[in-house]
């Protein structure tokens, strides 16, 4: 006898929110059966995806879109985009532009690394970093949209992060996407 995947009310507690966000994220698409996109997205995080990395995933296929003008008749199915596990592709490439990213030079790290860090790299990889902690001497703890990018950073850069913040150790967690709901109706 096979077990349910998950209760006939729906997605277990706990995911309920989690879905939503990657729900809010993905790109309109006329129909999308959400029913079917909650199966998928149980079972790939029953499979070891992190909910934070699928609404991170959604929300850089949404700019992907956006940015190609992609008609949304022509957008994936969410549940296929989870059980294709197409969104593995939107965690380990840069999020498309439509136009070259201005560098914020507010940002906690722009002044440390210039000169270490190019323009590029520090839009792609720095900018987006958000600081949680900083305990000058000691330790700081700083946030990463993904799991990919916390690890690239981390191997990439984190010693120029550590000597520029002059920390003693430095971790870098995963934050969740910032919420973005869409505008074209309650459900993409």
């Amino acid at each position: 006898m096979q077990r349910a995947l998950f209760p006939k009310d729906g997605l277990p507690r706990h995911l309920r929110a989690h879905f939503d966000d990657f729900w809010a994220a993905y790109p309109p698409r006329k129909p999308n059966p959400r029913a079917l996109a909650e199966v998928a997205y149980a079972r790939a995080v029953k499979e070891g995806a992190s909910p934070f990395d699928l609404a991170h995933a959604a929300a850089r296929f949404a700019d992907e879109v956006r940015a190609q003008k992609i008609d949304a008749a022509f957008v994936v199915h969410a549940a296929t985009f989870l059980r294709q596990r197409r969104y593995l592709d939107y965690l380990t490439v840069p999020a498309p532009e439509a136009a070259p990213q201005e560098i914020n030079e507010d940002h906690f790290l722009r002044a440390p690394l210039r000169g270490r860090i190019g323009d590029t790299e520090f839009r792609r990889w720095i900018m987006p970093l958000l600081l949680g902690l900083h305990d000058p001497g000691e330790k700081a703890i700083i946030a990463a949209p993904s799991a990919f990018h916390r690890d690239w950073v981390r191997g990439q850069f984190g010693a120029e992060i550590r000597e520029a913040l002059r920390v003693r150790v430095l971790e870098i967690i995963i934050a969740p996407p910032v919420r973005r709901r869409h505008t074209e109706g309650a459900a993409p």
